[in-house]
């Protein structure tokens, strides 16, 4: 379990205690998912009670999302950038199973990808003064207390996607690929003192990876009393 800490350092009251949440970012093609997978079972194997989701969700948001990335609906760049922001406010606050309730019920949730998506995903076409303050309603919500970022060339992500799977989305040619890596580290400076940002290269092993995510996140975690 981990413990937040007080501004002044001092550890928060045990009966304030909560689960971590943590986020883990790459281009798509990177191993993320995979990696959300055998994180979370890392964490189960230690007794650590913990959710996975994603983003987009499967919720009503989420699916009018994936609709578009399929091209069954076509919507506008700066519609699908709002419904990304909608559906990510829906998942930290539904009332059932939002993330903001799970953390604050003491669960550790792993999502794959969160709000710095938007801006890798989003920022060649919308402007990224609109993604930023869009996405403040949900930052101001919770943030993440660790961002795992799977860094990996675009044209390894895209040999990836086209070896496993049948049908590629909008976002998943070359162009995209490279717009959106170029875009993550361009987040990355701006929210810079602001984010707790791990980046792992994601060129090796399955099992390698995992290895060195599970360190990272260790280390970076000491504060917690993970």
């Amino acid at each position: 379990m981990f413990f937040p800490t007080e501004k002044s350092g001092r550890p928060m009251s045990r009966l304030l205690r909560r689960g971590a949440f943590i986020a883990f970012e790459g281009i798509d093609g990177s191993g993320k998912t995979t990696q959300v997978r055998r994180f979370a079972q890392k964490l189960r194997e230690r007794q650590i009670p913990v959710r996975t989701t994603a983003e987009p969700t499967t919720g009503p948001i989420g699916a009018m999302i994936r609709q578009s990335f399929s091209g069954r609906t076509e919507f506008d760049d700066r519609v699908i950038a709002a419904l990304f922001v909608a559906d990510r406010l829906d998942h930290l606050t539904n009332k059932f199973d939002g993330v903001f309730k799970l953390v604050n019920d003491g669960q550790t949730v792993v999502t794959d990808r969160y709000y710095l998506s938007s801006y890798a995903y989003h920022a060649s076409e919308v402007d990224i003064d609109w993604i930023a303050a869009a996405n403040s309603i949900n930052t101001n919500i919770i943030r993440p207390d660790l961002t795992i970022f799977i860094d990996i060339e675009p044209a390894v992500a895209l040999q990836r996607i086209t070896e496993n799977r049948l049908i590629a989305d909008r976002f998943e040619v070359l162009p995209r690929l490279e717009a959106a890596r170029e875009n993550y580290f361009h987040a990355f400076d701006l929210v810079k003192g602001t984010e707790n940002i791990v980046i792992v290269s994601g060129e090796q092993g399955e099992d390698e990876l995992a290895d060195i995510i599970w360190k990272e996140a260790e280390a970076t975690m000491e504060s917690f009393n993970w």
